[in-house]
């Protein structure tokens, strides 16, 4: 548990703490779901996966992994969906585009990053989010993506506006490349100004985090996008525009800014604990919501939801600390179990 970096760990908690709101509102909350509610979790997903490619960049530079490391973790993440889609959705993988897809295929491409200049790292980084919303326009973009529940020819969801899968990899699955990608770049270059700077608590990071997060937002206002509702799946991002693309930099910003600036408050421990096992943490409240939640309590009004979640929460957070105790006494554990459980 030593040389972690304590703030990446509080906001990868915050994060899948944030997550599992917005993945248990789908088939536990009864719709419409409150406006504000639908922000609250839709700023996870990209502080998620920017954090992985940061982690590529500062796991580099810091313990010498090489590609072959990346490719690896990446084909295991990737494993990981699948096994989701298959056990948990019951549906054929490599369909709807898992967040876990997304990490997976952009662990490998974020060490390769890192090799170009910091020019071509931005300019990359900036395309992939400027033409976003112009392939979303030609290509299409689904109320909702393809699913094949076993067996195939069972059940079917019709969409009027269907695309194909290859279109969801692209823009419009639930992460697809465009603008997701971008996210886990940029990552690599934020890791880059960490390990320049140490600290993200400075003034200029303040001011910029503001600045992006206010200009994303007058965007957004005036650009608001579908604020499309997939199946019970609320957050704003059904499609990813450009204000929210560029709100959503400026939050994370801020958020490294608020934690950086002190990250000994007491509230941050239980975020400390989850994000120091966020993979096993985002498995293992799937088949939670799925199986347990689910079954006894679907389609319930708001007060009755907040007490579900935040008896999730802490059966969660009670298990990464069970974790946190496991992973120092048993120091030398072999790679698929750091792997599941975090270093």
């Amino acid at each position: 548990m030593v040389n972690r970096d304590k703030t990446i760990d509080i906001l990868r908690g915050l994060a899948i703490f944030t997550m599992v709101a917005a993945n248990m509102a789908g088939p536990v909350l009864s719709e419409p779901h409150p406006f504000l509610f639908r922000f609250y979790g839709s700023f996870a997903a990209p502080l998620f996966i920017l954090i992985s490619g940061m982690m590529v960049a500062l796991t580099t530079q810091t313990k010498g992994h090489n590609f072959n490391y990346f490719l690896v973790r990446g084909m295991l993440v990737i494993a990981v969906g699948a096994l989701i889609d298959v056990l948990i959705w019951k549906i054929y993988p490599f369909t709807t585009v898992d967040v876990l897809y997304l990490t997976g295929i952009s662990l490998p491409l974020a060490y390769l990053f890192q090799r170009l200049n910091t020019s071509s790292q931005w300019l990359i980084v900036i395309s992939i989010f400027f033409f976003t919303p112009f392939l979303q326009n030609i290509f299409g973009y689904a109320d909702y993506p393809t699913e094949f529940f076993f067996p195939l020819g069972g059940l079917t969801i019709i969409i009027g506006n269907q695309t194909n899968i290859l279109n969801h990899w692209l823009v419009d699955g639930w992460f697809p490349i465009f603008p997701w990608l971008g996210f886990s770049l940029l990552g690599v270059i934020l890791a880059n100004l960490r390990l320049k700077y140490k600290t993200f608590g400075g003034s200029v990071f303040f001011i910029t985090g503001i600045f992006l997060l206010v200009f994303g937002s007058v965007i957004w206002y005036f650009y608001p996008g579908k604020f499309l509702t997939r199946a019970g799946y609320s957050e704003v991002f059904y499609p990813p525009t450009p204000g929210y693309i560029i709100s959503a930099v400026g939050l994370i910003v801020l958020l490294f800014f608020i934690v950086d600036y002190k990250h000994s408050v007491i509230a941050y421990h239980p975020l400390q604990a989850l994000g120091e096992s966020s993979l096993f943490m985002y498995i293992l409240h799937l088949p939670l919501i799925e199986y347990v939640i689910v079954p006894n309590w679907s389609k319930v009004n708001f007060q009755t939801f907040l007490l579900l979640y935040i008896a999730l929460s802490l059966l969660l957070i009670l298990i990464a600390y069970g974790l946190r105790f496991f992973k120092v006494k048993w120091r030398d554990h072999p790679f698929i179990i750091r792997f599941l459980l975090g270093g």
